[in-house]
């Protein structure tokens, strides 16, 4: 899985990937992580480092380790336009474990923001690699303060792609508790070799963070998602089920 962005966020991309503005959502795919950017619109060179766990390892709408949990790690350093970082998962429920490094570029024009990135991820636990191109742009003007966000990102291994697009919208609840609430729609296009092409799933989600100092934050989410026209046939499509999943974590962010 690549790094998605998440209000790079992932994401939600993430929303979140949690999800570059979309900062890099050291993930996250936008559903898998949702690591909020709590960091100020300094020019200056900033980092974030996350620790979380996830109920669930949930990716292009499917449960990759069929139930299992993941805990992941992540750093990042941000300037102006550059988005680095390297992003660790690992189940403690099997044998899995990836590592993604990334690099993003990002560009705002008005409330309109643009983001490319490039991700190789490793896997160790399978001896495999892959790498992956992805593109996007997200639009906070519309009434009510929803964002609209657009994201793509292509595997070389797979030679296909996924694209997602999704609606959020942000409550500040008190000046240190916020809430994320947004929607997402996935479509696989050969991205899932072995599954269906076409509309994939949909998903809804809750994502709160409570700003313990100005540069601790607390981390929370609840996703259900509802899998669309899977295929029993197909392989690929044996994970894409209705699914709720949930995830904790801290962001230090410097």
């Amino acid at each position: 899985m690549p790094i998605r962005p998440i209000c790079l966020q992932a994401p939600f991309l993430t929303f979140s990937l949690c999800a570059l503005t979309h900062s890099l959502a050291l993930a996250i795919e936008p559903e898998t992580q949702i690591i909020p950017k709590i960091s100020d619109d300094s020019q200056h060179l900033s980092g974030q480092a996350f620790l979380g766990w996830e109920s669930r390892y949930f990716s292009e709408g499917r449960d990759d380790l069929d139930g299992n949990s993941l805990a992941i790690t992540s750093f990042e350093l941000s300037s102006t336009h550059f988005t680095g970082g390297v992003w660790y998962g690992i189940s403690p429920d099997q044998s899995y474990d990836e590592l993604q490094l990334s690099l993003a570029w990002t560009h705002s024009i008005g409330e309109v923001e643009f983001y490319t990135s490039y991700t190789y991820l490793e896997f160790p636990t399978d001896d495999e690699n892959d790498n992956e191109i992805g593109i996007g742009l997200s639009w906070a003007g519309l009434p009510l303060d929803i964002e609209l966000a657009l994201d793509a990102y292509y595997s070389f291994d797979a030679d296909g792609t996924f694209i997602e697009t999704s609606a959020s919208r942000e409550l500040i609840a008190t000046d240190r508790f916020s809430i994320d609430l947004g929607s997402v729609f996935g479509i696989n296009q050969g991205f899932v070799n072995d599954g269906h092409d076409g509309g994939n799933y949909i998903a809804l989600r809750c994502a709160m963070t409570y700003s313990y100092s100005e540069s601790i934050a607390l981390t929370a989410h609840f996703t259900q998602s509802w899998e669309l026209g899977s295929d029993s046939s197909l392989e690929g499509d044996d994970t894409l089920v209705d699914l709720f999943h949930a995830g904790v974590g801290i962001v230090w962010t410097f």
